[in-house]
């Protein structure tokens, strides 16, 4: 791993926060890569292009679309972010050869650039949504401009904490070790990490879901009935986030913090994820909250679907899917999940301009279309 030591630095320019600080990299990183075509990859794709990579037979199709998209990333016209989900699926091989393979082909067509974690996603979009709604635009970032960060943090904020240091000191630290993280590379990763078979999924979780879809079969008869009941069910594991950020706006406005009954979560609370579910009800959400509106849409296509059971690798296929569609223009998966994406139903294609393919030809044909 490449050593970054800024800590002198970040002492000597101490009137810049840790938060403007590690923003101003954040929206950084965003500017530079926003002309760039994003063309997410599934834990599928990533598997077939390293075969191809490491010169295994595989179609020829594969071959020249691989081809198209290193050029394409090379000539910084396209980029392969990572994600969450892939870093969890790709680090479960239990053959070392195999791994580093896919973490080398990582690092090179995602320049350790990553869509950050699922749930802080989700919170950043309800902050944003919020703000949004009460301040005006003129008060946040693009949306885009929050959701891109570096491998080093592929599974979220971390900071360290020393307790009893000078606040200068502290600041300085959270900073430089911000730092380090940012420049730290999917290799350098598994050079500390290796194989992680541990990580794989538990099945306990699909079964318990197939026997609820089975009991609750009779309780929606329209795919909007169903979107609606998976809204709600998301909205209200989502209460403690809208509680928090209520309190964090009454911060900013009061200069109080709010005490810890103030801060529960109460008929405030309710009222705005109400507020939420009537304006999605009533098709007055577009743009706004998208990871929510991709995550509910696809639960609800697979209760729809009253014959079709719930497998392991469902719930990671969702959030690939819910990575993918708001912030990438090319989604490239296996044929089931392209089928649910793609689904008239599920009307994604009125909410989002990313692509949903699943043959390497089609894709292929894809790029060339529009010059990539």
């Amino acid at each position: 791993m490449k050593d970054v030591n800024t800590l002198r630095y970040h002492l000597n320019h101490a009137d810049v926060s840790a938060t403007n600080y590690i923003r101003a990299k954040h929206v950084e990183l965003a500017d530079a890569i926003a002309d760039r075509h994003k063309i997410y990859l599934d834990t599928c794709y990533w598997s077939h292009f390293r075969d191809v990579a490491r010169g295994w037979p595989t179609a020829p199709a594969l071959v020249s679309l691989l081809v198209a998209i290193r050029d394409a990333v090379a000539a910084k016209r396209a980029i392969c972010p990572l994600s969450q989900e892939s870093f969890s699926e790709v680090f479960t091989h239990s053959d070392p050869k195999t791994l580093e393979a896919t973490v080398t082909l990582i690092d090179e067509l995602s320049e350790s650039s990553c869509l950050t974690e699922f749930m802080q996603r989700m919170n950043t979009e309800a902050y944003h949504f919020m703000i949004q709604k009460t301040k005006g635009d003129g008060s946040v970032y693009n949306l885009d401009q929050l959701m891109w960060t570096k491998c080093g943090y592929v599974l979220g904020a971390v900071a360290p904490h020393v307790q009893d240091l000078p606040e200068e000191l502290a600041v300085a630290m959270h900073k430089a070790f911000f730092d380090q993280m940012w420049a730290t590379t999917l290799g350098d990763m598994f050079a500390r990490l290796g194989c992680r078979p541990d990580w794989r999924h538990e099945t306990d979780v699909v079964k318990h879901m197939n026997e609820d879809k089975l009991r609750y079969e009779n309780d929606f008869n329209s795919f909007k009935q169903v979107f609606l009941i998976e809204l709600r069910g998301i909205l209200d594991t989502l209460e403690p986030t809208f509680a928090h950020i209520m309190a964090q706006m009454d911060l900013k406005e009061t200069g109080k913090l709010l005490s810890d009954s103030d801060r529960e979560i109460g008929p405030a609370v309710r009222r705005m994820v109400g507020k939420i579910y009537d304006a999605f009800r009533l098709n007055k959400i577009r743009d706004e909250l998208p990871t929510l509106r991709v995550h509910a849409t696809l639960h609800a296509a697979l209760r729809w679907d009253r014959n079709r059971k719930y497998k392991v690798n469902d719930l990671a296929d969702l959030r690939h899917a819910a990575m993918a569609l708001p912030y990438c223009d090319l989604f490239l998966t296996e044929g089931p999940l392209c089928h649910l994406v793609n689904a008239s139903q599920s009307r994604l294609n009125e909410y989002f301009t990313c692509r949903t393919i699943s043959d390497a030809s089609e894709a292929l044909e894809h790029l060339r279309s529009i010059g990539i």
